[in-house]
């Protein structure tokens, strides 16, 4: 064996003047072992079908139910070419091999010999490492190499078939564990295919998680997950190494990484068209002030969410071009009017919500702009694929927006949280807590407070262990968090701080004291609670109250009179849901029932069959709500897990009035006090946005006129027109490079037709839609330009 380095080196010579750019003279790729002992298999030229190519039945492969024909971002199938022969490495990098590069770093060993839970940077680093050590070419390979290498030819589920290879087979190119774990970081950012054909493609430009293969984040030893075209993905630095912390809490993934010797392809990356709901986002300050007479009465009330999406079948998302990852049960939401007057709210969106904990679970968002009349359509906001997404938190610190979430497909991850400077419109990178110590029991699920103390301290509420919540904490910004170590006496509590700099905590479901809904007040910060019962109705599943401390000085206070049991104190006769104002911190309160509820989203779809929950609660519910104030005194409510789900404006003198209806002048009936045009600019100086709105006479800033946004270069980016806050005419978005992506035509009869294309121009979707129901006909089709179904709907449902 002594002369087994000179071998290696003669072998990897050859290798050199093989590789396409390096040496022309010989191009056929041979097998090698490198100088740390990698074994690297020659992968030849050619072309695939990239995608779903197989129906996936969930009894078969164990996965997700009502999946039948992949996840959202295993389509749309296209052509990719890989140009070039590459070497790929046999089997993953071991624990051995790595630790060449970095001795000291904490490797999981749950998948010995094979390094996991590392961070896409370090897969990086280390082939930096490895590429100066050697002077070649190291990198991960593409996630079209990687699918491409991994079907070796074959158009099956598994290279080996229907069935999943033995663990250790290799396959028809000789490479191991494409099916097993650990999985692989690949190079690629997230998100969805391109819809047309590709010549070695690098994924998009930019994005929030980086692609894995070979399995699933939450579930990588089923079936379904370990497909050739299944994908998964996660952020780039996670796992972070967490120090000082019990190791029963330390996160853990399954991800490893194989490595390509090849030179980088040239392929210019995927331009990234963010969703709308990010696009176009204004910064003017001076909207969020105008508002309603604080002495006067002041309530209205919309849909949230549109029909479909919600409590839809599984067809109807798709018949009317909504987004693939929007799912029917749009739930525990977060929300906050940020400072430039608009309302912006995030859900996770499940299939049903009997099924909010499978992989497929991910974000989505939406916003009503300042002076409008109606909410964005819902959109994807992020997906951390084949890992379960749930409970958004967003938070306006003092202009700065914080958006917490958790979920539980990430072990050991009680919440992860990223911020944006400009409303909203763009975000940081996700960040993952590093913990100063042990945290006790938990849920990883933030519930809808979180706030400052008086010397600075950021607290962030989540849901304990059982019929508990607690509070994360953190001194230093975000640097490192702490468990208060209290807990409260309800799941789901909500919180706000009080006068005296104690702690007020509302609410909590599965708990109650004598029927009575738990209050816990902690004055040590959180470190313990002293618990006692509320005026109010303890609540269930299905249900979680809001609290917030209002500017002034009031606290605001929203739940139901019943559980989801049906269940309360005797001395409640009031059924339903209310809202509530104290003057005393929260010692007595003026309680006011709101007709407006509405009833539990299974008693509406309850049709829909065995995966949606039954709830014996016969009256109308708050569900799962959050509140916010803007900065013009107004009280923002949102609900789901009713149906509709409902966004509720009021103000304190409403709520103190013996009114029910709506007191806000509607349509042209809305008297004006005065007109203005606004602009906005970018940073260079060129004109970004252009609008009108009108003053109405009861103090309210109305979305009135034309609106137009303009790309950096002075192309049309965004047109649509406003009357009294409701669009009219045609509305209409372009990307940079003037295509029309989509287009709304508001017609006077209160139809809007709203049309998607794609990226060659021809039509995708069209659908018909009235009070943010589809209304009418949807119709989609094909990248040729042929119908491939034609629906019809009446008030969002689906006529068979």
């Amino acid at each position: 064996m002594r002369n087994q380095p000179i071998l290696i080196l003669i072998a990897t010579v050859l290798l050199l003047n093989s590789i396409p750019g390096i040496c022309a003279e010989d191009t056929t790729l041979k097998d090698i072992v490198n100088s740390i002992g990698v074994h690297m298999v020659p992968i030849p030229a050619g072309e695939f079908r990239m995608g779903i190519l197989n129906p996936t039945v969930p009894d078969k492969l164990d996965g997700p139910p009502l999946l039948f024909d992949g996840d959202w971002d295993e389509r749309p199938v296209r052509k990719v070419k890989i140009s070039s022969d590459f070497l790929i490495s046999k089997t993953e990098i071991t624990i051995e091999q790595f630790k060449l590069f970095q001795p000291d770093f904490n490797i999981s060993d749950r998948f010995a010999p094979y390094v996991s839970n590392l961070p896409w940077e370090r897969a990086v680093a280390f082939c930096e490492w490895l590429s100066e050590k050697e002077g070649k070419s190291y990198r991960l390979p593409t996630e079209a190499e990687c699918e491409y290498a991994c079907r070796a030819g074959t158009e099956t589920q598994f290279w080996s078939g229907n069935e999943p290879p033995s663990p250790g087979t290799a396959n028809p190119w000789g490479l191991i564990n494409m099916h097993t774990p650990p999985l692989e970081w690949c190079l690629d950012w997230h998100a969805m295919y391109p819809d047309v054909g590709e010549i070695d493609p690098v994924g998009p430009a930019t994005g929030v998680a980086r692609v894995a293969r070979g399995g699933g984040i939450q579930k990588w030893e089923a079936p379904y997950y370990r497909r050739s075209a299944n994908r998964a993905s996660l952020p780039p630095h996670c796992p972070v190494q967490y120090k000082n912390q019990d190791v029963n809490t330390e996160p853990t993934h399954p991800i490893g990484f194989r490595i390509v010797m090849a030179p980088f392809p040239k392929t210019a990356p995927c331009s990234v068209e963010k969703p709308f709901v990010q696009q176009c986002v204004k910064q003017y300050p001076d909207a969020a002030e105008y508002g309603p007479d604080e002495k006067q009465p002041y309530f209205k009330i919309r849909p949230l969410l549109p029909i479909p999406p919600e409590n839809d079948h599984a067809q109807d998302r798709a018949a009317v071009g909504l987004h693939p990852a929007l799912l029917a049960h749009n739930h525990s939401p977060g929300m906050t009017v940020c400072s430039n007057g608009d309302v912006l709210a995030c859900f996770f969106t499940a299939s049903t919500s009997t099924l909010e904990y499978k992989p497929n679970v991910c974000l989505i968002q939406t916003r009503l702009r300042c002076g409008a009349e109606q909410w964005d359509m819902p959109e994807l906001y992020y997906d951390f694929a084949d890992a379960a997404e749930q409970c958004a938190l967003i938070w306006n610190d003092n202009d700065r927006l914080f958006m917490f979430t958790g979920g539980v497909g990430l072990p050991g991850v009680p919440f992860r949280w990223c911020t944006s400077d400009d409303n909203g419109a763009t975000w940081s990178e996700q960040h993952f807590p590093v913990f100063d110590g042990p945290i006790g029991p938990h849920s990883p699920q933030p519930i809808n407070s979180a706030f400052r103390d008086a010397e600075g301290t950021i607290y962030v509420a989540s849901d304990g262990d059982g019929g508990t919540s607690l509070l994360w904490a953190s001194r230093n910004e975000g640097k490192t968090w702490f468990d208060t170590g209290g807990r409260t006496g309800g799941r789901h509590t909500t919180f706000t701080v009080l006068k005296d700099g104690g702690i007020l905590g509302m609410g909590g479901k599965n708990t109650d004291i004598e029927g009575y809904m738990p209050k816990s007040i902690s004055l040590d910060c959180g470190k313990s609670y002293e618990i006692s019962k509320t005026p109010f109705p303890a609540l269930a599943f299905n249900q979680r109250p809001s609290l917030i401390r209002l500017q002034s000085g009031r606290l605001f206070f929203a739940g139901d009179f019943q559980s989801t049991k049906n269940k309360k104190p005797d001395e409640i006769k009031e059924k339903g849901a209310y809202v509530a104002l104290s003057d005393d911190e929260g010692q007595t309160w003026h309680i006011k029932k709101i007709e407006a509820a509405q009833p539990h989203e299974s008693h509406i779809f309850g049709e829909l069959g065995e995966h949606w929950n039954k709830t014996p609660m016969t009256d109308a519910t708050w569900g799962y709500s959050v509140a916010a104030q803007a900065p013009n005194g107004v009280i923002h409510l949102i609900t789901t897990m009713n149906h509709p789900c409902l966004h509720l404006e009021m103000n304190e003198a409403w709520i103190l009035a013996d009114l029910q209806s709506e007191t806000a002048p509607k349509g042209k009936g809305i008297p004006m006090k005065s007109k203005m045009t606004l602009e906005e600019f970018d940073s260079e100086n060129n004109l970004k946005a252009r609008w009108s709105v009108k003053l109405a006479a009861d103090g309210r800033y109305i979305l009135d006129g034309n609106e137009s946004w303009f790309y950096p270069d002075g192309s049309p980016h965004y047109e649509v027109k406003y009357e009294n806050g409701i669009k009219t005419g045609t509305e209409i978005y372009r990307t940079m490079d003037g295509r029309v992506l989509w287009e709304w035509e508001h017609r006077p009869d209160g139809i809007g037709l709203w049309t998607q294309y794609w990226s060659d121009g021809k039509k995708k979707a069209e659908s018909s839609w009235r009070n943010f129901r589809a209304h009418g006909p949807a119709i989609i089709y094909d990248r040729n330009g042929n119908q491939i179904q034609s629906v019809q709907f009446e008030n969002g449902i689906l006529q068979n």
